[in-house]
């Protein structure tokens, strides 16, 4: 039986890190400031990145840090500075997405792992092979490979091999697009990308001015390049018996709440398999809680090829759904009362859910909220720490989240 791969979720901020660890992540993969291909906003800096490897650590568990960016020469002296003030950190890898990169780390850190990011688009084996011979220890596949390629790749090359599985796409190779730096002078490349492919476009025929038209409609709804979310927790059997080495979440920029979702359902997938492979068998639960979260439709990607019979499957409107709207997220117990992060108002009264790890789950009623001054409260404020007393099925375990459910599942 192969080895039941790692499970990678995505942590843009040290409360994701806990939410990923409760959840059920082998690893977490985080940002360093202005040298990965995300915002600022959702990367670590020193202090937490250090908090977050003795946290990860201490539970067994490993940390990989992105410089995957577009790196110029000015950036290269950011990157020798980062590396020789985490040199007391002990990162577990560093995804890289540049030779330049590649030498600096061999070079100030040469005690690091080094993964390839996505962002090289490797998808063959001898150029798997090639970092390798680099030093790599591992490589993140283009999106563009099938399970089938990935199989390949890792029989063939040596290096372990990892692959994205669920999350949003984009409509560019490996996320290589200009489209955002054009329209707004801020590169994808570079971390800030404003998702220009996603804008409800039209079309304007030059001697019709003012005409606009859209480019194709579907459902009443107009699109032109945005992508649809990728989910494999179908080919669960498949992804484990490629021999692939990781299988990796997208999403640093989402919420704890996607964060815990969907590491908690592949962890019960994974689990599952490795329980029984031959008795397998997909959960309908689980792709109910992947409906959850805020997501575009879901789609298998490249996983099975280019689909040349029915591409509209790669493209989706710009709208965002979700069956349920999280409430708040506890961040620790006081007796019988719960500490809990606000995300959307509730009151007393409301009767709501609540979900937990190893896809534990109940429901609630607010009993009591309390400010964190002491005040009574009738009613929770988004972006506030609350102390709630509540009546349920079962204590609310550390870090559950608290959810309702919409009254449409209708785009946001």
């Amino acid at each position: 039986m192969r080895t039941i791969p790692e499970l990678l979720i995505p942590a843009g901020s040290h409360a994701k890190v806990r939410m990923a660890l409760a959840y059920g992540a082998d690893a977490v993969y985080v940002g360093a400031p202005g040298l990965s291909m995300r915002p600022d906003s959702v990367t670590l800096d020193l202090a937490e990145l250090s908090d977050a490897v003795a946290l990860v650590h201490a539970a067994g568990r490993k940390l990989y840090a992105c410089i995957n960016t577009l790196m110029f020469d000015a950036d290269l002296s950011l990157l020798v500075a980062w590396l020789e003030a985490t040199r007391d950190i002990p990162l577990d890898a560093l995804i890289v997405a540049d030779p330049g990169a590649m030498a600096c780390v061999r070079e100030h850190r040469p005690e690091l792992a080094l993964h390839i990011s996505t962002q090289l688009s490797t998808s063959n084996s001898a150029a798997a092979s090639f970092w390798k011979s680099a030093g790599a220890e591992r490589v993140v596949l283009a999106r563009e490979c099938t399970i089938a390629d990935a199989a390949t790749i890792a029989r063939e090359s040596g290096v372990e091999v990892e692959v994205f599985v669920h999350g949003a796409m984009c409509m560019a190779i490996s996320g290589r697009c200009l489209l955002s730096a054009h329209l707004c002078g801020k590169s994808g490349s570079r971390g800030e990308c404003k998702q220009s492919c996603r804008w409800e476009w039209q079309l304007v025929e030059q001697k019709r001015p003012g005409e606009a038209l859209p480019i194709f409609q579907a459902d009443g709804d107009t699109f032109l390049m945005g992508s649809t979310d990728l989910c494999l927790i179908e080919h669960i059997p498949l992804l484990v018996e490629s021999g692939v080495a990781s299988l990796k979440i997208e999403g640093r920029m989402k919420s704890e709440y996607y964060v815990a979702t969907v590491a908690r359902v592949y962890r019960a997938a994974l689990d599952a398999y490795a329980a029984d492979p031959d008795g397998y068998q997909l959960d309908p639960a689980w792709m109910a809680e992947l409906d959850a979260v805020s997501h575009r439709p879901y789609e298998v990607g490249f996983a099975f090829g280019y689909p040349t019979d029915r591409p509209r499957q790669l493209q989706a409107e710009n709208r965002l759904m979700s069956t349920h709207d999280i409430v708040a997220w506890v961040d620790g117990c006081e007796g019988d009362t719960y500490r809990m992060k606000v995300k959307q108002p509730f009151g007393v009264g409301d009767e709501l859910e609540w979900i937990g790890p190893a896809m534990r789950g109940g429901r609630l009623q607010i009993a009591a909220i309390t400010s964190a001054n002491g005040s009574a409260l009738d009613r929770s404020h988004c972006g506030t720490d609350v102390t709630v007393a509540a009546i349920g099925t079962a204590p609310l375990p550390a870090l559950a989240i608290v959810r309702r459910l919409r009254l449409s599942a209708t785009p946001d």
